[in-house]
């Protein structure tokens, strides 16, 4: 008998388990500095249009609505964009928000962004790097002539050097997720695989998450491919200097309007 397709690993875990194991790291504080940093780093003036790509919770797509920049989030998850719509509208911040798969971004969309973000190690998540390639040229397409875009991605020297197989942590409410990581360097993708333990006892296996750790070298390539050019990058929020052991790659690109992206 002929099986249904497995859901996507990245469908199953931002249903909810994203924000019972990352929620307490997003504080407004830590938004802030982000956003004020993208604001800052893409030269965004108050008549831009900026595109949040995967913009889960929309922690920085409201913020950067409430500076009162245009501002359209995209995002798979259903779940994901109502908590958006939700905040955004508590916040009276006006945000568009749209679903689709980041590989096959809306037509009406293309040539429509002064600005792309994608935040918080939101690439590298699909099946294949073909997939990610992909997602870059959508990029490219959103962006007008000269438009830029920033990529914070998790930075795979770092994790390599600091890798450790089990971490945990215990939430405010009592819970404890703990965290197994297996580092598979042939395919440079960090598996993850977490347990909440509740405050009763009870354990409880939650959804999986894999993620494609791409180096500058080859980040640099993939954008090259898809029109754009790498300008900058950076180790952290705060300006700081690129390196082996900085946590974060933050990667700054332009679309110079060649047309790479229109592959």
């Amino acid at each position: 008998m002929h099986q249904p397709p497995e859901t996507p690993w990245y469908v199953r875990f931002f249903k909810g388990d994203y924000l019972r194991v990352y929620g307490h790291t997003l504080q407004q504080n830590r938004t802030d500095l982000e956003t004020q940093f993208a604001i800052h780093t893409l030269d965004i003036q108050p008549h831009h249009r900026v595109l949040d790509l995967c913009c889960g919770q929309g922690r920085h797509s409201i913020a950067l609505a409430k500076t009162g920049l245009s501002v359209t989030g995209v995002d798979l998850s259903k779940e994901m964009l109502a908590i958006a719509r939700s905040t955004a509208d508590e916040a009276s911040a006006p945000l568009t928000l749209r679903q689709a798969d980041m590989r096959h971004l809306p037509d009406d969309l293309e040539d429509q962004f002064d600005a792309v973000i994608n935040m918080f190690s939101s690439f590298g998540y699909l099946e294949s790097e073909e997939d990610d390639q992909q997602v870059l040229h959508q990029i490219a397409k959103a962006l007008k002539p000269g438009g830029k875009l920033l990529m914070d991605l998790l930075n795979r020297e770092w994790v390599i050097i600091n890798n450790e197989e089990y971490d945990w942590h215990r939430h405010d409410d009592g819970r404890i997720v703990l965290e197994h990581r297996e580092l598979d360097l042939q395919t440079s993708t960090n598996h993850l695989t977490y347990t909440e333990i509740l405050p009763d006892g009870t354990r409880r296996e939650m959804s999986d998450l894999h993620m494609r750790l791409y180096t500058l070298t080859e980040l640099a390539k993939m954008l090259a491919a898809a029109g754009l050019t790498l300008e900058t990058v950076y180790g952290g929020f705060r300006g700081e200097e690129y390196g082996v052991n900085t946590r974060r790659m933050i990667v700054v690109a332009s679309n110079l309007g060649l047309g790479g992206g229109r592959a």
